[in-house]
């Protein structure tokens, strides 16, 4: 077969109907019909560039699941014609979104935020993109976030070599780009970029510094700055800022919802009405099922999918992950309806819809009437229905068939009353058997109290003491300044380059009692800041003046330099240094004198190293003394 068009059928299975924008040269896309499952799919045809190591690259990505990423179904060759199949995808791409204007600041970190947490799930299986654009992002009509082109694009393009390392970290630079165009409207510009230049549209070029690419907030107002502090540092000649697509969920997260009318709102006027391929990769879909959202570090806790036969996978059973779509509305004549509020403009223009000849409107076979599945049809491990919050991502498929309940079924069981009950009586009881088996015996008959032996050797071995040394104890106590325990009230951070601090929003979990969370900085390539910054602070503000002879510091690394002094966020160079020295895992910090303060500063010259090699301070507990 030397060449493919409208109404070839690969592999006696797959009728190519007309062709999709690409912006990959010698790898043009099609929309096509599953004619055994009677679906819409996107066939992408292999011409030129690496074919066998991208054939390779589908079938890897097609092994992993999630929401997120668009499923491969099917990967071969027909009469020396390679191509790879994969689900539909609909709505506009980041790049359709970036030629009307920049997006929100909110807008743009929930976007790349669950790209990265999309990327994370597929490195954890060994998988990368290595050719991260604003064409592969895709908003769908139900405010999801789609990602094409997982492994393949990267591997057509030869940028699939690499060790485990290098490729983590040019997946985390791409999705800082993705994140400075989805501020600005202009793409970063590097040495090895892949900058779409057909097809979902280009971006224009950002102007460039000596050190990199201007700062965001140089080119657009409003952005905040922790983005634009990420983009500054990631993107600049050092190796700094994130190095894995976790690292950079951390960065980014918490996160709200993707608003497609927001999005609409940054145009200044409405979207153009596409023609041709791109009406049929635009056109309206029914009304999107309602999506729950779950926490990033929820699903990083799932366990992976189960173990599956390596090699191309049977096509993906239809709508596994998404909600039935019938073949065409339910009257031909008909187009389908959209529901959008009436204030905002349309981010999905309504176009007239691509009817197939002689396709009847039938239901799915994947979802057959009935009640729901008693089992997430998502990926194996997700829960089914979590409570809304607000940096989620898991989009677990949540539609109910026949909502409401009977009223049969709403009846008091008092199973799970009764077992709080005796699981409650339980923990007492053991409390209760503790105490007394940990309880100290009590001398019996005539033999004197141990308090009282124990106060009779004190006196004897004092009577024993030469007099001058025990008036020692005295003169030294009255040089101690007097106050109460310390008590820390609250903490801050101070950054000398960034007025809001070092990631001010978590410095509280140094002090929260909880060894599992901590404060930690920015990921540094060298110790001393990368020479952005002198220093980095850490404000303990007490609940009232205290007496303080000691601070002790939980740390996850070694190395650095700490300095200690008894001053405020105002001034926190200002003052002695009562103590410093090197960080450990538990570093103790003893003031040369006992001195009485309000507040105190650690002021942190130099950075630890952590167990993974990289240069940031993590402290996951501070107590005062």
């Amino acid at each position: 077969m030397d060449v493919v068009g409208r109404g070839t059928v690969l592999a006696g299975r797959y009728r190519v109907l007309q062709p999709l924008a690409s912006d990959l040269e010698g790898s043009p896309a099609w929309q096509a019909t599953d004619q055994i499952l009677d679906r819409s799919v996107r066939v992408r045809i292999l011409i030129s560039g690496n074919v066998p190591q991208a054939l390779d690259a589908a079938r890897r990505a097609a092994l992993v699941s999630d929401p997120r990423l668009v499923r491969v179904l099917d990967v071969g060759s027909h009469e020396g014609v390679s191509y790879v199949v994969s689900e539909e995808v609909r709505g506009p791409s980041l790049a359709d979104l970036l030629a009307r204007g920049p997006l929100t600041g909110d807008q743009a970190r929930a976007i790349v935020g669950e790209v990265a947490a999309a990327l994370e799930i597929a490195r954890r299986r060994g998988v990368h993109h290595l050719a991260l654009r604003p064409s592969v992002v895709h908003i769908t009509p139900d405010d999801r976030v789609l990602l094409t082109g997982l492994a393949f694009d990267g591997a057509l393009l030869g940028q699939g070599l690499g060790d485990a390392r290098t490729t983590t970290r040019a997946d985390t630079v791409g999705l800082v780009r993705l994140l400075y165009a989805a501020l600005t409207g202009r793409w970063p510009v590097g040495a090895h970029d892949l900058v779409p230049t057909t097809g979902l549209g280009t971006l224009p070029a950002a102007p460039l510094a000596t050190d990199g690419p201007i700062p965001p907030g140089d080119l657009v107002a409003g952005v905040p700055a922790d983005l634009d502090t990420l983009c500054v540092v990631t993107l600049g000649p050092n190796d700094d800022g994130p190095h894995s697509p976790a690292e950079l969920v951390r960065e980014l997260e918490p996160w709200g919802e993707i608003r497609s009318i927001g999005l609409a709102g940054r145009a200044d006027s409405g979207p153009p009405v596409p023609t041709g391929a791109a009406a049929a990769a635009t056109a309206p879909s029914l009304a999107p099922a309602h999506v729950d959202r779950q926490s990033v570090r929820a699903t990083f806790e799932q366990s992976p999918a189960g173990p599956r036969r390596t090699g191309t996978p049977p096509p993906a059973h239809p709508g596994i992950a998404f909600p039935p779509v019938s073949s065409g509305p339910e009257h031909p004549s008909a187009p389908p309806r959209v529901e959008r509020p009436a204030a905002a403009g349309p981010l999905f223009p309504r176009v007239e819809p691509v009817v197939a000849p002689a396709l009847e409107a039938r239901p799915d076979p994947g979802f057959p009437p009935g009640p729901p599945p008693s089992v997430p049809l998502a990926q194996p491990g997700t829960p089914w229905n979590q409570p809304e919050r607000p940096s989620g991502f898991g989009l677990p498929f949540d539609d109910r068939i026949d909502e409401p309940e009977r009223l049969s079924e709403r009846r008091f069981d008092p199973t799970k009353v009764v077992i709080a009950f005796v699981a409650v009586a339980v923990v007492i009881g053991v409390i209760i058997a503790f105490q007394l088996l940990t309880k100290p015996v009590t001398p019996r008959g005539d033999v004197a109290p141990a308090p009282t032996v124990t106060r009779s050797a004190s006196a004897s071995a004092g009577s024993a003491a030469p007099s001058a040394p025990a008036a020692q104890p005295s003169s030294a106590a009255s040089t101690v300044p007097t106050g109460g325990t310390p008590v820390i009230a609250s903490v801050s951070t101070i950054d000398p380059s960034d007025p809001a601090g070092e990631h001010a929003e978590i410095a509280a979990r140094a002090v929260d009692g909880d060894p599992a969370t901590a404060w930690y900085t920015h990921t540094y390539n060298q110790p001393n800041f990368g020479g952005m910054k002198p220093a980095v602070g850490f404000v303990l503000n007490l609940a009232s003046p205290a007496t303080v002879t000691s601070v002790t510091l939980h740390v996850n690394g070694t190395g650095g330099n700490v300095e200690l002094r008894a001053t405020d966020a105002a001034s926190p160079t200002a003052g002695t240094v009562l103590a410093s020295g090197p960080l450990s895992a538990d570093t103790v910090l003893t003031l040369s004198t006992p001195t009485k303060t309000s507040s105190i500063v650690l002021w942190f010259t130099a950075l630890a190293q952590t167990a993974d090699g990289s240069n940031r301070i993590e402290i996951t507990e501070i107590t005062v003394s």
